[in-house]
């Protein structure tokens, strides 16, 4: 039977939406009815789940086509669905609030399969996942417990009960509790059946950040995807003094959930983690990069080659890892193996790389390539303040700053705005462009002035540079999308002001090493680009990331364009590198 497309089942999910509102009933008891009427069809001798039921919603045929739907699923696929199905049909602010994004089955078996290669043993180590979610861990070790402990020789009953005991998780939702308790109960249905015995699994309803004192220091195995967002000043507050070696300015949750998982952990224990891929490299992680390679053994970093279609309705860059606890600190630089993950969960080798420990970005090869690339082009000295060059964002807001905007600098003067400046957006970029503006232009109707009510505003940029786009993905053929400013503008209206999504290179010295238009020249070689994308681990292309660029040696640079060379061919020879291509 052909296995049903994610297109179709999140149709199905969508269509749950309308018989929930038809049955007046919220969304526990939506999924817990889809889950008593799956699971007695399936384990007919397995005893009812605790989340609530509704006769009237069971005889939807939404309902029902779903249940043949999971059916036709495998059993990991089939809890996948269900538990995402909940997050998707749950109010959106509470969605965002919890950060209920659901780990795919193919993501979940490629780590465990990673943690096994690592040395793993699932039928000794004790496991945890303190945001287990809907068991999009717990049930897949178990089942891997049960295979190694089957093979070990124990009953039934042993098996279970050994479960109960080194099998945990937590979470902040009641209902993924409950719903993951009934599915460690069907993955484990032959044993209950043949022993007769019903397990009282340990998933506890529980805020993992305050209240896992008890089991610091003391896990074998966690194995978590954390939740994933910025956190607000006031849920911060409380845990300041408890995570004070990794919070930094407004940290994001998953931040906080790594630190969590780390000291969890017996030394030599591990963590498996799914995460986002800033903390690779972003500003605000800088501590946590500390207390990683300072506390642990970097075993293993997966890069997700795909960042579409992995998490419903979140478009994010992904990395799975593995950390080695140990309690003897590191001083020294850390050294971590390096894959690239498919979708499907495949990992492909890439090769060895050292991480530095003083909180600086990460380079992360992406491809075989990229390991030579990087082991050279860390050794450069040179950046972008040795080329007479200083980082700076826009710092315009559009839809936050209250000053008069026009489109043209005809409204400008019809309207006695005596301080306008000519607005740079993002969309004005192109790769090696000149930005030009033109008096009546109109940018799509966006606001092409702004009257910033002087000309003394430290916005203003005044001095020759380059200008990047802020936002770009791995997809583009350049991360670093860079053109240079026309003169006209600055002869013209002494400057311009760059909206946030513009990123400014200004020159901040009379001679620079490089012009802008060679500035840009440079950021658009295949090997600055190339490396960029291995230090940047989030779409922004951040001034903390492009002042931890490494450049070529500027006179071997200029000595090579001097001879004839292509700018591709001068920064390798700049860096002194030889590419894999």
């Amino acid at each position: 039977m052909t296995q049903p497309s994610r297109l179709s089942i999140k149709r199905h999910i969508r269509s749950l939406g309308l018989a929930q509102q038809r049955s007046n009933v919220d969304t526990a008891t939506l999924v817990g009815t889809i889950l008593r009427d799956w699971s007695s069809h399936v384990h007919p001798s397995l005893p009812k789940p605790s989340l609530p039921f509704s006769n009237l919603l069971a005889s939807e045929p939404e309902v029902s086509a779903f249940v043949a739907l999971l059916e036709q699923l495998t059993f990991l696929e089939a809890t996948y669905w269900l538990s995402s199905s909940y997050a998707i049909l749950a109010e959106d602010s509470y969605r965002k609030k919890m950060a209920m994004f659901f780990t795919p089955v193919s993501l979940t078996e490629g780590l465990l399969s990673d943690l096994s290669n690592q040395g793993t043993d699932f039928g000794s180590c004790s496991f945890m996942d303190p945001a287990c979610g809907g068991a999009a861990f717990l049930a897949p070790i178990a089942l891997r417990m049960r295979t190694a402990l089957f093979a070990k020789g124990l009953s039934p009953r042993k098996i279970l009960e050994h479960i109960e005991i080194h099998l945990h998780g937590t979470d902040l939702d009641l209902t993924l509790c409950e719903l993951s308790k009934h599915f460690l109960c069907m993955a484990l249905h032959n044993e209950i059946r043949k022993s007769g015995y019903f397990p009282k699994f340990n998933v506890q309803h529980a805020n993992s950040l305050t209240d896992l004192h008890a089991d610091m220091g003391k896990i074998d195995v966690i194995v978590c995807n954390p939740p994933y967002r910025k956190m607000t000043a006031n849920e911060l507050e409380p845990l300041r003094s408890v995570y004070a070696d990794v919070i930094q300015s407004q940290p994001n949750l998953y931040c906080l959930f790594i630190t969590l998982c780390i000291r969890l952990l017996r030394d030599g224990g591990r963590a498996a983690l799914v995460t986002p891929t800033s903390f690779l490299s972003g500003q605000y992680f800088s501590r946590l990069r500390k207390f990683l390679a300072t506390h642990t053994d970097i075993e293993h970093i997966g890069m997700v080659s795909d960042r579409q279609g992995v998490f419903i309705d979140v478009e994010q860059e992904t990395t799975l890892s593995v950390f080695r606890r140990r309690l003897e600190e590191r001083s020294t630089p850390a050294c971590a193996n390096v894959s690239v993950v498919s979708r499907m969960g495949k990992y492909k080798n890439v090769g060895k790389c050292i991480l530095p420990n003083s909180g600086v970005a990460w380079p992360i090869p992406r491809s075989i390539g990229d390991v030579a690339l990087i082991r050279t082009i860390c050794l450069s000295e040179f950046r972008l303040a040795d080329y007479g060059y200083k980082v700076r964002i826009g710092a315009y807001v559009w839809n936050r700053d209250k000053r008069p905007k026009f489109e043209s600098i005809q409204a400008a003067m019809r309207a006695n705005a005596n301080s306008v400046m000519p607005l740079l957006w993002s969309r004005d970029i192109s790769q090696r462009g000149v930005v030009k503006i033109d008096e009546d232009s109109k940018l799509n109707s966006a606001y092409r002035f702004v009257d910033l009510g002087g000309r003394t505003s430290s916005s203003i940029i005044t001095s020759p540079c380059v200008v990047l786009q802020r936002v770009t993905s791995n997809e583009q053929p350049h991360r670093l999308v860079a053109a240079t400013v026309s003169s006209d503008i600055f002869d013209t209206y002494g400057g311009f002001i760059g909206e946030n999504h513009v990123v400014i290179l200004e020159q901040v010295t009379s001679q620079p090493i490089l012009s802008p238009e060679n500035l840009a020249e440079l950021l658009s070689t295949y090997t600055v680009d190339r490396y960029f994308r291995c230090i940047s681990g989030a779409t922004n292309v951040s001034a903390f990331e492009l002042n931890q660029l490494a450049l070529p040696d500027p006179i071997v640079l200029q000595e090579a364009l001097h001879n004839g060379n292509t700018w591709d061919d001068a920064v390798i020879k700049g860096y002194q590198v030889v590419l894999e291509h």
